[in-house]
């Protein structure tokens, strides 16, 4: 097995990685196609840091690359995906590749009976999930996609206080990722699959419509460039609304340099809102509130506003705390693994992410995005 003296990987490894502490008897052997910042900063160092994946063989355009790689790890290397396709040795490939060759070589992989792991967005739109989820089903392999930020801390507390029933019945959630800052990778570029949407896009879409239990009924979307070079939109706001009437307000942006929370979670009880690690809740007990009726009169009694007589009192509790779940999650490799080796439900199936995909279509469309 490959030495395990990697570097950190890149992002937040915690979701992928896990503790770290389990013995695993049958690693599962990878290819990697893409060497790039996610595909060897982070793949690449957790399946050598995991202990139920080894890496055996890497695939890049750039021989440097590929040599570099080769002389750490000890792998083969290819210039060819074909070639490392052709390599029994690789029962699982990792999809690292710029946006635009994510479907197809994803299809290729499972056509040429792997495993895939394909990053995100691994599709340009939901009948390339469909295509790929086809190919999975005919090659009888495990196709995933890697939305790991389901695993995200604030969003497992954010999950875990909606389904609690503390804040009531939620009916708006706001989730925000903005700065304001310029970059010039390929990212920039449409012709490369580059933009907001499916860089950030996947993530907050896929996170907030695990949240929303109902069909989206309604997408409404602003699409921009503003001050990036290149081509792909660096801007975005959409509004979801699910069958239950739930609607989610979704801002990802390089052009807002305001202090703004991550999530923002209104209730019929109360509102939870988190800024960088801290989440903040201010909820009732409904059991506590004092009874209000309506005034059936057309004037406002002595003149006054509000509940009258009043003052009205709410019962509010205040809490801080930091936003990490409760509960205990599997890690993404984790997941993965027991996937691959024990036929156990994926974290991430093709179809729960085709629901994402479908929505990005519609946040997208008219947009010349």
């Amino acid at each position: 097995m490959a030495s395990k003296q990697a570097a950190s990987p890149s992002g937040n490894p915690i979701l992928d990685i896990g503790a770290g502490d389990r013995v695993f008897d049958r690693p599962v052997r990878v290819g990697i196609v893409g060497l790039g910042r996610i595909g060897w900063c982070h793949h690449a160092q957790i399946i050598r840091q995991h202990g139920g994946f080894e890496l055996v063989a890497v695939c890049d355009t750039q021989k440097a690359v590929r040599e570099e790689v080769k002389a750490e790890v000890g792998c083969a290397a290819y210039a060819s995906f074909g070639a490392m396709l052709k390599d029994a040795n690789v029962e699982l490939v990792v999809v690292a590749t710029p946006t635009k060759f994510h479907q197809r070589m994803a299809i290729q992989a499972l056509r040429a009976g792997k495993h895939v792991l394909c990053e995100k967005p691994s599709a340009l739109s939901a009948r390339g999930i469909d295509a790929m989820a086809a190919a999975a089903e005919a090659a009888g392999k495990v196709l995933t996609m890697h939305h790991n930020r389901r695993l995200d801390p604030d969003f497992l507390y954010v999950k875990e206080k909606i389904e609690s029933g503390v804040l009531g019945k939620v009916f708006r959630i706001r989730r925000s990722v903005v700065g304001f800052a310029r970059r010039n990778d390929w990212q920039t570029l449409l012709k490369y699959g580059g933009g907001m949407i499916g860089n950030w896009g996947v993530h907050l879409v896929d996170q907030v419509l695990q949240l929303m239990a109902g069909p989206v009924t309604d997408v409404w979307s602003d699409v921009n460039h503003f001050v990036n070079p290149g081509d792909a939109e660096d801007d975005l706001i959409a509004l979801l609304r699910d069958d239950n009437g739930l609607v989610a307000d979704i801002e990802m942006t390089s052009v807002n340099a305001a202090p703004t929370p991550n999530w923002v979670v209104l209730g019929t009880c109360g509102s939870l809102w988190i800024q960088g690690s801290t989440a903040k809740m201010k909820v009732y007990d409904p059991a506590e509130l004092a009874a209000v009726t309506a005034n059936d009169i057309p004037y406002a009694i002595g003149r006054q506003y509000g509940v009258i007589p009043g003052p009205d009192k709410i019962p509010w509790r205040e809490i801080e705390e930091a936003a990490k779940p409760v509960g205990q999650y599997a890690s993404y490799y984790d997941n993965l693994y027991e996937g691959i080796r024990h036929g156990a439900p994926l974290l991430v199936q093709p179809a729960s992410a085709r629901r994402t995909y479908a929505v990005l279509d519609r946040i997208r469309r008219g947009t010349g995005f």
